[in-house]
C-alpha cells in the first residue's frame, strides 16, 4: 500500500493503545531509518536538502512513521510555504497520537523557520486522512480544488 494512503487504513477503528513516540527530524546518517519506513528503494538524498523537512517518529529505537515535507518558495506573498507531502503511521500504532505527534512537530520546525501555514493534498474519500486533517486543525479553503497529474 502507498504511503500516501496509510491513514485510510484506520478509518472507523476505535483509536489503539498509546505509544511512547519519539519525533525528530532525519539528515545525513540516517538513511537506514529511511529504508525501514520506505516500501520500494528510498530517495537517501533528501536527508542532506535543507529545504525537505523528513520526520520520523520512533518507539524507542523502532521507526514507527513518518512525514515529509518541502519548503516551496514563492513569487508573491510569503517567501516560503510548506508543502506536506507524505505521512505515514505503521499499521499497529494508528490512531494512537503518532500522526498527530508527527505533525505537531512539523509544525514547530516550520515555526522556526518562520513559516505560518502548510498545505497538503488528500483524496476526499480517505475519510481517515480527510478526519484526521481536520481534527489537528486543517481547514478546506475551497471543495472545488482539483488535482490533475501530467505525464512528461
Amino acid at each position: 500500500m502507498a504511503a500516501r494512503e496509510l491513514l485510510a487504513e484506520g478509518a472507523g477503528q476505535p483509536p489503539r493503545r498509546r505509544v511512547r513516540v519519539n519525533v525528530r527530524r532525519l539528515g545525513p546518517g540516517d538513511e537506514d531509518v529511511v529504508r525501514a519506513l520506505a516500501e520500494r528503494e528510498p530517495q537517501t538524498e533528501l536527508l542532506t536538502d535543507e529545504r525537505t523537512l523528513f520526520l520520523a517518529a520512533f518507539d524507542d529505537s523502532t521507526p514507527i512513521g513518518f512525514v515529509l515535507a518541502y519548503v516551496l518558495q514563492r513569487r508573491h506573498g510569503d517567501q516560503e510555504h510548506l508543502f506536506v507531502y507524505e505521512i505515514g503511521v505503521r499499521a499497529d500504532v494508528r490512531r494512537s497520537g503518532v500522526g498527530t505527534a508527527l505533525m505537531q512537530r512539523l509544525a514547530g520546525l516550520a515555526r522556526e523557520r518562520g513559516l505560518r501555514d502548510a498545505f497538503l493534498l488528500t483524496n476526499e474519500s480517505n475519510a481517515a486522512a480527510m478526519a484526521f486533517y481536520a481534527a489537528i486543525g486543517g481547514v478546506r479553503p475551497n471543495a472545488d480544488d482539483v488535482l490533475w497529474d501530467l505525464r512528461f
